[in-house]
């Protein structure tokens, strides 16, 4: 390079002027002359410039751990909604805080079990997939839940219980994403590898307008994936929105969450942020001479060890990000940039810089800004740099190099596909739309939904509905309207058989239309082909049901028969169709739901946090029934609402919740279901009972055939499962710890869950399942009734109940604190009910007291009970005086004895609970066969067979003493990859 080019270079690219982004070249003189007294004394007085300080250094950093943002909560006073973040930052138990004072960072994690990646997820070869990206390509990912730790965060987001839906249209509310600002594409969805074709659900997009809200359920919070397709700074413009009754919009004001993806841990503080800008940093630092100074920028394919040992999965998705300098005591800060926007802040050392990171499958423009540490003295009079753009393609090894000059400052490149969700009110052109159902020939069908207006925007529900049952559906169908479209794929299960079939219609608080309502079959028939028609209601008419014409339903063996066609001008159908019912959505009225504060900010000068409603509510009883009892099960009254004063719980978000206080262990429930308060409250177990109904029932399929979870028994078995995600009309339960300081503790809490009263046959165990395989926790079949939980977390579970009727189980927590003392919690006692009958039930088998003197939890004191008579044992059950029991039935040979329950302060006999079960139990099923009926002698070990009057043929229907029901052997479902509780038993030993 010739000396006059040299010059001239140094000319153009090294003055010391003041560098404003973006900024005129006169604002730059102008504000170069105003701060030069400013710059004198950064640069001639040198201050120490902090080492790595990113732009959300300060802010409260919500990671390695759930993450609830944006969470919606009601300020009752301005009539709106708050946009929060509820984590645990300061590991001091759950809270919340102003979503724009947090900050989202998805680092490196790896399973805590087996090592594997936790934040990469490359795509594989499903259609369902195709949103993301192409085959074989990798993503950075927050896993919708962690494996032995959490590492590096599980988010979700929700609404808070006390959020007024009876004063929204429809009752809808929804969380949108108005934009997205980074280096590539956000999406939010729920996947489940083994369920292919419906193993995705789609949730939020950066990039599809349809895909830019989401429906909302006061009182739950979501466990999603989250993927982005590079790493950098995102930061996300979240908005809450519904429409009143009487038409006004409901807003909350735009709140911006900041996901830090890749790059070093931002510094926790209390929300105020504490770094100095990169640009002034720039600003105040010497400009030096490029040419002498040698820096180079690099990025290569990250080199292996040779040790495959010290190698960690995901190593090879990896990029090597190289800063060097000839000055080999350089010392300063490097700021690296992706497409121009914030990666991360790197300590210079011993003049090198090293990061390694996963940049992700599709090429980008890397930068780097430099700036020397000025308080030492082998960096003082060192150069400040501005790298050339560093192109990055997978797989391929470039650089750039300081005596190339200064590049330009780097500038922000959006991804092209991240579109901005318009908040303009709109009228549909046209109202209707046409609904098909198709079967895919495999086991799914797909629900279709098409509008004749594209612009229609909006959210599909609805399902199938047993006829008993109109408001809480067996599957609840999902999705939101793209285009115009709404999709949903299901497994065509057997048992929606005679159900009807429903399709919801909500739209989005900004379309001037309302909700509706179509009857697509009246008695649904697995593997047929439906259509129907429907409309949405215009704003100005009532909300209430339209005539409902009579639905022609399906033969067996043909599709539905043709109806005439209420649309004038319309072509015919090729396919067959169902005569439509189409109404308005029903609004159910409910009470008002007491006002929620406002919430406050945190203190800027201290990290306490403040919170709109309590993570840790005082633990309260559930209020007193002010209805008359009502006779019931003779020596009982019924409450409505109750189970022997038990407060029943029928849907919503509950945690088993630990907490370590003062060195006492304590269990609790936290109740977010708002149905016996409107506050989140922690409340006894003994307090409550969880009522499951019909619409839990499922059937174990061919995805679950891992041998691991043979304790569920067969292939095709039918039970009664709560799913790991949230389902609309059923109890959401999970166990929590997210309160506990582990550093107080040597080793695990551990959840001890111990039947003690089950169904006769009934059987029970517990696993997660996540993409990593199942993992199971509780196991009947083996005597395993503990949990060890290694640490702070809050996981949700598939609970799966084999047989319908009454479960009693001990719960407790157990712990070793620091010191070596063993601590333990209370016992309390979790009932549940499940079963339409046993949820109907006035009064619930009283639990067998625990054994003191056993030295281990195990299933030998499991009571059987004959779900036939729920509410007490035949006899004299529950009439003893003080003191006394009341009278134990004696077991015959193939039937089940009387199990006494107590009088006042009496004692429990469960004798004969089990006596005679090995010649046919009342409707007992166990591993390799199905007992007889209660009447006759069955014989075990008969795959299938039943071997008396009133046992279960093989496929056939098992007899639970609550009549017929296609229930035979246990089993469990992964309702989505996530945690499972299954509920068996074995025989008692004789």
């Amino acid at each position: 390079m010739s000396s006059q080019k040299q010059t001239q270079r140094r000319v153009t690219t090294h003055t010391p002027a003041l560098f404003i982004p973006g900024g005129k070249p006169a604002l730059r003189r102008a504000a170069a002359f105003l701060s030069a007294a400013a710059l004198l004394a950064l640069a001639g007085a040198a201050p120490s410039i902090p080492a790595a300080a990113g732009p959300d250094d300060g802010k409260i950093v919500t990671t390695k751990g759930h993450v609830d943002a944006p969470k919606a909560y009601w300020d009752e006073q301005n009539g709106t909604f708050v946009l929060m973040n509820e984590a645990n930052p300061y590991k001091t138990g759950a809270d919340t805080y102003e979503l724009d004072k947090t900050v989202n960072w998805v680092g490196k994690g790896y399973s805590g079990r087996d090592g594997k990646s936790q934040y990469t997820m490359t795509l594989g070869d499903s259609p369902s997939l195709a949103f993301l990206g192409e085959p074989g390509q990798t993503l950075y990912m927050a896993p919708h839940l962690t494996s032995g730790n959490q590492d590096p965060i599980w988010a979700g987001l929700g609404a808070s219980a006390k959020v007024p839906t009876e004063r929204f249209r429809d009752g809808v509310f929804a969380t949108d994403i108005l934009s997205v600002e980074g280096p590539g594409r956000m999406e939010l969805f729920r996947y489940n590898p083994d369920d292919a074709p419906a193993d995705v659900y789609r949730m939020l997009s950066s990039s599809s307008n349809g895909w830019h809200s989401w429906l909302l359920d006061k009182g739950s919070h979501t466990h999603n994936t989250t993927t982005f397709t590079r790493p950098g700074r995102y930061v996300v413009t979240y908005r809450t929105v519904a429409r009143s009754t009487d038409g006004r919009i409901i807003s909350s004001k735009p709140s911006k969450l900041v996901w830090q993806v890749g790059g070093m841990q931002p510094t926790l503080g209390d929300g105020t942020p504490t770094a100095v800008p990169t640009v002034d940093r720039y600003n105040a630092a010497p400009v030096g001479d490029l040419d002498t100074a040698k820096y180079v920028l690099s990025v290569a394919p990250h080199r292996l060890d040779a040790d495959p040992a010290k190698n960690k999965d995901a190593d090879d998705k990896l990029s090597d990000i190289t800063f060097t300098a000839a000055n080999k005591n350089l010392k300063g800060t490097l700021t690296l940039y992706n497409n121009g926007y914030f990666l991360t802040d790197l300590p210079v050392v011993n003049g090198t810089a090293t990061w390694s990171e996963m940049l992700g499958s599709e090429g980008s423009q890397l930068q780097a800004v430099f700036t020397p540490d000025t308080s030492d003295a082998n960096s003082a009079e060192a150069s400040r740099w501005i790298s050339h753009k560093l192109a990055y393609e997978p797989g391929k090894a470039e650089s750039v190099y300081s005596d190339d000059g200064n590049g330009s400052w780097p500038e922000e490149i959006p991804d092209e596909a991240n579109t901005v969700l318009s908040t303009e009110q709109y009228t549909p052109t046209s109202m209707d739309y046409d609904v098909t159902v198709t079967p895919n020939g495999n086991g799914f069908s797909t629900v279709e939904v098409r509008f004749k207006d594209p612009k229609v925007r909006g959210f599909m529900r609805g399902g199938f509905y047993a006829q008993d049952d109109p408001v809480y559906p067996y599957l609840d169908l999902e999705g939101s309207v793209e285009d115009g479209v709404a999709r949903f794929t299901f497994r065509d299960e057997s048992f929606y058989k005679g159900t009807a079939l429903r399709v919801k219609m909500l739209t989005h608080p900004d379309m001037n239309a309302s909700a509706s309502t179509t009857e697509v079959a009246a008695n649904y028939e697995p593997g047929t082909k439906y259509t129907a028609h429907g409309a949405l209601a215009p704003d100005s008419a009532p909300i209430a049901d339209a005539p409902k014409p009579a639905p022609v339903d399906p033969s067996p063996s043909a599709e539905p028969t043709v109806a005439p066609s209420a649309e004038p001008s319309e072509a015919p159908s090729s396919e067959p169709s169902i005569a439509p019912t189409t109404s308005p959505s029903e609004v159910p009225s409910v009470p008002a739901v007491p006002s929620e504060p406002a919430p406050s900010s945190p203190a800027p000068t201290t990290p306490a946090p403040s919170s709109p409603a309590p993570a840790n509510p005082t633990p309260s009883a559930p209020a007193p029934s002010a209805q008359p009892s009502t006779p019931g099960t003779p020596g009982h009254q019924c409450v409505p609402g109750q189970i022997d004063g038990r407060a029943k719980i029928s849907h919503g978000h509950l945690d088993i919740q630990a907490t370590l206080k003062d060195r006492q262990l304590s269990v609790g429930l936290r109740d977010d279901s708002g149905i016996i308060d409107a506050d989140s409250t922690v409340r006894p177990l003994d307090s409550v009972v969880w009522t499951v109904s019909e619409n839990a029932r499922r059937v174990r399929t061919e995805r679950m055939a891992d041998e691991k979870l043979n304790f569920m028994g067969p292939v095709g078995t039918a039970f009664y499962g709560l799913p790991q995600t949230q389902q609309s009309g059923l109890p959401w339960p999970g166990y929590n710890t997210q309160d506990i300081d582990y550093s107080q503790l040597r080793g695990p809490v551990r959840l001890h869950v111990v039947p003690k009263v089950m169904p006769q046959g009934a059987r029970f165990g517990m696993f997660t399942e996540s993409l990593n395989g199942a993992d199971v926790l509780l196991d009947s079949t083996t005597g395993k009734t503990t949990i060890d939980i290694d640490y702070a977390t809050h996981a949700h579970a598939n609970w799966v109940f084999s047989e319908p009727g009454q479960y009693m189980f001990d719960v407790h927590y157990s712990a070793t604190l620091a010191d070596g003392t063993e601590v333990s919690s209370p016992v309390q006692q979790l009932a549940v009910a499940v079963g339409k009958k046993a949820s109907d039930a006035c009064s619930f088998e009283t639990a067998v007291p625990k054994d003191p003197n056993a030295e281990s939890d195990d299933f030998s004191g499991v009571r059987r009970v004959d779900s036939a008579t729920p509410g007490g044992a035949g006899g004299n059950a529950g009439s003893g005086q003080a003191g006394q029991s009341g009278q134990s039935g004696a077991a015959q040979s193939g039937q089940s004895g009387q199990a006494g329950a107590s009088g006042a302060a009496g004692d429990v006999n469960a004798q004969g609970s089990s006596d005679g079960s090995a010649d046919g139990s009342a409707g007992g099923v166990y591993p390799g066969g199905v007992s007889g009926g209660g009447t006759g002698g069955g014989s075990m070990g008969q795959s299938g067979v039943s071997a008396s009057s009133g046992g279960a043929q093989q496929g056939g229907l098992a007899r639970t003493g609550f009549g017929a029901a296609s229930v035979a052997v246990g089993g469990a479902l992964v309702l989505g990859a996530g945690t499972v509780m299954v509920l068996r038993s074995r025989r008692r030993a004789s």
